[in-house]
């Protein structure tokens, strides 16, 4: 590598994070971006899966009321277009990082280095 080139670093990071081999700022912040999509990836499931049983509950103490009855299938509905669309968005995203050579659990952030 050329010694002549900075090296871009976060400060605020630890130096640990994410290292790999010289190149500890690239892949520090590839790891955190990549750990923030998983999460939000989980987040989206568990809370699709709640409003689904919520409304569930919803269903079974609905005492017979329409109006309550259809505000549970609503919920229900909508939890599984909220797992659908969260699923898709992931399948989306892997298959585009396919095509364009992008390693999502391991996303590569070019950074000038010395």
């Amino acid at each position: 590598m050329n010694k002549n080139l900075a090296q871009i670093v976060n400060p605020v990071l630890p130096g640990s994070l994410g290292q790999g081999g010289n190149e500890a700022g690239p892949l520090a912040i590839g790891s955190l971006i990549s750990s923030l999509v998983g999460v939000f990836l989980i987040l989206a499931f568990i809370s699709t899966l709640l409003y689904m049983i919520l409304g569930g509950f919803d269903w079974v103490t609905s005492g017979g009321d329409k109006t309550k009855l259809q505000s549970a299938r609503d919920k229900i509905t909508n939890a599984l277009v909220g797992l659908i669309v969260v699923g898709a968005s992931w399948a989306v995203m892997m298959i585009v990082g396919n095509f364009i050579g992008i390693d999502f659990p391991n996303l590569p952030i070019p950074t000038i280095t010395n």
